[in-house]
């Protein structure tokens, strides 16, 4: 069995130019959708309250900027698949 048939979701970056790439692959439209909701979910390192640079209020602002801007989307879709049949 090919990678197409049993990972036939996949996970796609979409930038704002509209360039797309793609991300990643399951087996099911849960798991893409999961693995979407993760990449989309902002990961910075330092707690509220941590102590950064600029103290932690510097550090929660830089972050919550970043992930509120948005210019990049995960979408979920599913692989089409080519027909069998003769053309």
């Amino acid at each position: 069995m090919s990678e197409t048939s049993t990972l036939p979701w996949l996970v796609i970056r979409q930038d704002e130019d509209g360039g797309r790439y793609r991300v990643g692959r399951c087996a099911t439209r849960v798991e893409a959708q999961r693995l979407a909701e993760r990449l989309r979910a902002p990961r910075s390192g330092v707690r509220p309250d941590d102590a950064g640079p600029g103290g932690p209020s510097e550090a929660g602002a830089s972050e919550a900027g970043a992930s509120e801007a948005g210019p990049t989307r995960y979408l979920v879709e599913r692989l089409e698949q080519p027909s069998g049949g003769p053309a």
